[in-house]
Formats: C-alpha cells, structure tokens, sequence
C-alpha cells in the first residue's frame, strides 16, 4: 500500500509540499550536501579543553556536586554546581560532532559521529578516555581525495521528481535528501547516526543511550547499536532493527521502552547482547518520551506546527505495562504542550515548554491527579537534583534554571541560571 500513498512529512520546522503531476511530483525539502574531512585530525583531538561560552546546547546532565552540558558537535561544558545559586565554568570536554552522551557512575559514554566513547571522570577535572569504538555507527564515506564524510551543509530546495524515484521513495519518510561530492544521493540508511538526547543518577526523559548491566543501548532512527562494556573497554556487539523513527530510550527492568514518532516499543534485554521485540503501543504521529514507572508507562505525545511533530495531538498518556507483552492505555490527559517528564517523590513533573509546568500526584501512579500549573517556567525537560529533594532543573530556550520548590504549594523561586 505504501507505494500507491502520496504524502508529505514536516520535519525540524521545514514542510515538505507536494504537487502531483502527470508522473512526478514537486517536493520542498532539506538539502544536505555532503562536507568531508580528516578523521584522524577529530580522533586526535585533546580530550581537555579551555572554557568557553555556551553556543548551541544540547544534552544536561545533574551530579551531586557538577553539572554537564552538551554542547552540539563540539563537546560537554563542565560547571561547579556545590553552589547552586551560583553555578561556575570549570572546564570543557572536547568531543567533535556529539550530540548525545549518557553519565552513569565515573563514567561518560558519547557517541562521537562515527565512534562511541567510553571516558573516566571520577576527576571531573581530568577526564580520561578510556575506549573509543571506531566506525560503530557507520562506516566511512569518502570523497575522491580520501577524506571521509564529516557531516552536511543544509539549505531547503524545491524539485520536481519522477513518482518512482528513489528521491521520491526517501522523500517519503523524511523530509532530508543527502548527497556527496559528486551530487548522488546517499542513501539515508548509509548516513552515520546522530543523536541528541542524562544518565541513571537523575534521568531526563530525552534520553537516546540506555544502560542495563554490562551493556549500552544507543539508537538511531531505525536501529539499535548494542556495546558491552567491559571495564577497561567497550566492545560493539551489534545492531538490532527495532523501529522507524526512534527518538528516545529508557531502561527499566529486564526492557527497554522506546518512544518513537508512531509508537512506544517494549524490547526484552533478558538476553541482554540481543534486544528482542516483545509489543507495541501505537498512537498518532507525534514527539514521544516514553517514562516506565513500576507497571505503569507515561507518555507525552506532543504535535504543532513548526514542532517538526505534524498532527494535532497533545497529551499525557498512562499505560498499564503490568503485562509487556500487552500494553494497554488507561488515561489520556489533554495537555498544551507536552515534552519532557520527571518522577521526583510522588510527583510527576511534565514540561510543556513555553506553557510552563504541570504538576500531577503519582502516589497512585495509574492514576494521576493534576495538583498544580505553573505558567511562567519555561520548561522543555525537567531533572531532579540527586542529593537537593527541594531543587528542580528545567530547560528553556534561554538556557539552564535552577529552582527551589516549596512542596506545600508548589510555588517555585528561581536560584540560578546558565543563560545560553
């Protein structure tokens, strides 16, 4: 059937139009053309870096005592939090092309375009790497010269296409076409992934890393790149085709639960080197986290225009997991906005971004009371500190805050900020 459907996707703020015409069709769409360059300069980066303002953040992660924030494509941000009105810059950690990295004790797992990393930081301020990956996420693609595919300049174009044709066919499920050097399409299978996406100490919910035991879980649209880690190395185990359009990944248990544009997805890791599918929830096109809470799943489906999320579809979903084997919706919530979630004692905080903050009694986690709203936080995803039970994180726009929330009526004191 799929091959006989004509449709159009929005993805990252650009619309993809279509106008059919006696066998072809005009699409609008992302142009990304290809930029090379040298893979052993990247690799050979110094890992330890000097200060430096926050340009385009990324992922953020809260520690007892330090803060880290992803800086896309160049690395991570490292503040003294032991002050939380009064956070500081204390160093940087050089990580070309990331997007996405993921704490969990000493330790910092990125991937680094092609390569994932493994890097000690019991010394925060002396990082060390202690494994790299190479090609785990891809393998390389060259130009005439032997330089290798380092990423994409991007600008929006409008084409006409035979109906057939495999512009088309990709155009069918991304609004992205990739080309090289020689102006061919790259097949978006062949393009490394990217990902954008905390750690098991405090967890956001936009997380694209998951660790279970020994092993990491990363994903990227359609597949699962397993690792194990070893201690002193980090060894690739494999891939698993899981879904399409993966956007984030949370371990609880013996599964992992996957949010995707269409679904959430249950994979068992009781085999842990093989993720295995167990069932699928699926629902309206939309931005989903996914956050299991015991045997019950919350899910925020979030749809606008110019969300890159097409639909019309806002809400707080709660799933009976009891059974993974068959998830089984209990509640829907209209929300305004929905993103990011956090479980801090027995309430759940659900980021809506410029519409603030809800606030829901979990005590009954299948059964969510609204408590509060608060309008004038900006909030995309919410963290909790790990050792501070009267301090809440949240991201914006503007950069990081830090709040002091009063539990007797939820009314909340800015600290400090991080403004980027």
């Amino acid at each position: 059937m799929r091959n006989n459907i004509i449709f159009c996707l929005g993805i990252l703020f650009i619309f993809t139009s279509c106008v059919k015409n006696k066998g072809t069709i005009s699409m609008t769409y992302n142009k990304a053309t290809a930029v090379y360059g040298d893979i052993d300069a990247v690799r050979n980066t110094p890992l330890i870096g000097a200060t430096r303002n926050i340009q385009n953040s990324g992922k953020i992660f809260v520690g007892d005592d330090f803060l880290l924030i992803g800086e896309k494509n160049e690395g991570i941000h490292v503040f003294d939090n032991t002050n939380t009105s009064a956070p500081v810059a204390v160093g940087f950690i050089n990580l070309p092309y990331t997007e996405e990295f993921y704490v969990e004790g000493d330790f910092i797992y990125a991937e680094s375009h092609y390569d994932f990393l493994k890097i000690n930081i019991a010394d925060i301020y002396n990082p060390k790497l202690i494994d790299r990956v190479e090609y785990a996420f891809g393998n390389p693609i060259e130009n005439a010269e032997g330089e290798v595919l380092m990423g994409f300049d991007y600008e929006v174009s409008t084409e006409t296409f035979e109906l057939n044709s495999p512009e088309a066919e990709a155009l069918s499920e991304s609004s992205y076409l990739y080309y090289n050097y020689m102006n061919e399409l790259i097949p978006q299978s062949s393009v490394p992934s990217s990902f954008a996406g905390g750690g098991s100490e405090i967890k956001g919910t936009l997380n694209k890393i998951a660790v279970h035991n020994d092993y990491i879980y990363v994903i990227g649209s359609r597949t699962i790149y397993t690792f194990r880690d070893d201690v002193t190395e980090v060894a690739y185990v494999g891939e698993s085709e899981m879904g399409n359009e993966m956007e984030t990944i949370y371990s609880e248990n013996n599964n992992l639960f996957i949010g995707t544009r269409f679904s959430m997805i249950v994979a068992s890791v009781t085999n842990p080197a093989n993720p295995t599918y167990i069932s699928e929830y699926n629902h309206p096109t939309s931005c989903d986290p996914v956050y299991p809470n015991g045997n019950v799943a919350y899910l925020t489906l979030r749809t606008a225009d110019f969300s890159g999320c097409a639909g019309d579809e806002n809400t707080l979903v709660v799933l009976d997991i009891s059974s993974v084997s068959n998830p089984l919706e209990i509640d829907q919530i209209t929300m305004d906005s929905p993103y990011g979630m956090a479980l801090i004692g027995d309430n759940l905080f659900v980021g809506e971004g410029e519409n603030g903050i809800k606030i829901f009694d979990a005590s009954n986690p299948a059964a969510l009371n609204h408590l509060n709203s608060n309008v004038n936080v900006l909030a995309y995803d919410i963290l909790e500190h790990p050792t501070l039970p009267n301090v809440v994180l949240t991201t914006g726009d503007a950069g990081l805050q830090q709040y002091e929330i009063d539990y007797s009526d939820f009314s909340m004191q800015l600290i400090s900020s991080i403004n980027y």
